[in-house]
């Protein structure tokens, strides 16, 4: 793991020298700017690890993906920025130029996002999705019936059905403008008792879901691992951490980028399904790729294994038909 750790460090310190110079050099002045090249703004919300200036990122693993993915894309500037999600989407959707083109990473895939974007293909794999509690969660009888019954699939935390826990009017947060798999798998049984809905106003959104959890408002939030490991241990022992039993068995492919639909975002997209392509094909290229996604999500350590298993299934189409490959790539 050491070797693995020191090869990525390394080549995140190549090609974040090498996004600097592309920040940097390539100033147009007078009859220069009719050869430059037309720049990629990265979007991103404000979240955990995330550093900069202003709007701008300029460090943190969130950052190094997006650095990476852009160093293969060589006709292109890029700069990478923050804004919260509203305003995120409101610059995909409306702001487009032939020099300038807004591109969110991380986007699900989400229908009615295609009519005014174009979606590349995805540039990571899921992992079983937590919840987290102040108090223990107690299934329903039907709830562990089914989960008998279901596909068995190795546990890493105690597994849990959102159904089951809905169904009881427990009470969970959905945040306006974010739409995920989370979300919508809640939508399929939220009422008025059991959803809060509020805007994320440019907050971590897993750090305020713990927020609201410690306030008593919701009884279980979705909370990424980057989140989870950025807790004091005394807060994390005060949390009781499960798996979702509905979404922990199915592989996704997951973080496609979302560029406006302009004949530029279409390009970007188009170019940036082509390097991936040429990523996952190259072993050392899809290695650094998986393990900075690893690193970027805040996966604990003990989870590397199943990772590089989904991404072989996933990333690298190892032991998947063309039914099965199709069936991944459809999903978020």
């Amino acid at each position: 793991m050491s070797v693995v750790v020191t090869l990525v460090a390394f080549v995140l310190l190549c090609l974040k020298s090498s996004v600097l110079f592309a920040q940097t050099d390539g100033e147009c002045e007078g009859e220069s700017c009719a050869s430059k090249k037309p720049t990629v703004v990265w979007l991103r919300p404000p979240e955990l690890g995330i550093e900069g200036s202003g709007v701008s990122i300029t460090s943190g693993p969130i950052y190094d993906v997006m650095a990476y993915l852009s160093t293969h894309l060589h006709n292109y500037e890029h700069q990478f920025e923050a804004y919260p999600v509203k305003r995120a989407w409101s610059l995909v959707q409306h702001q487009q130029s032939a020099q300038k083109v807004y591109c969110f990473y991380g986007a699900a895939y989400q229908e009615e996002r295609a009519e005014w974007g174009y979606y590349s293909q995805p540039t990571s794999i899921n992992l079983p999705l937590l919840i987290v509690s102040r108090k223990a969660l107690q299934p329903s009888l039907k709830n562990e019936l089914d989960t008998a019954q279901s596909q068995p699939t190795q546990e890493y935390f105690e597994s849990i059905s959102l159904r089951a826990l809905l169904q009881q009017n427990l009470r969970t947060v959905l945040y306006n403008d974010v739409n995920n798999v989370y979300a919508d798998t809640v939508e399929q049984w939220a009422t008025k008792n059991n959803v809060v809905r509020l805007n994320g106003l440019g907050k971590d959104l897993g750090m305020h879901t713990i927020a609201l959890l410690e306030s008593g408002r919701i009884d279980f939030g979705y909370v990424g691992h980057r989140e989870l490991s950025a807790l004091p241990e005394e807060e994390l022992d005060a949390l009781n951490v499960y798996q979702i039993s509905e979404l922990s068995q199915q592989l996704r492919g997951t973080k496609r980028v979302l560029c406006s639909k302009s004949e530029l975002g279409q390009a970007v997209t188009s170019d940036l399904d082509s390097a991936l392509t040429h990523i996952t094909s190259t072993p050392v290229n899809s290695q650094t790729l998986r393990d900075i996604n690893f690193a970027a999500d805040g996966y604990p350590l003990f989870l590397k294994p199943l990772f590089d298993e989904r991404w072989s299934k996933v990333m690298l189409n190892e032991s998947c038909d063309s039914a099965t490959h199709l069936e991944l790539y459809k999903n978020l």
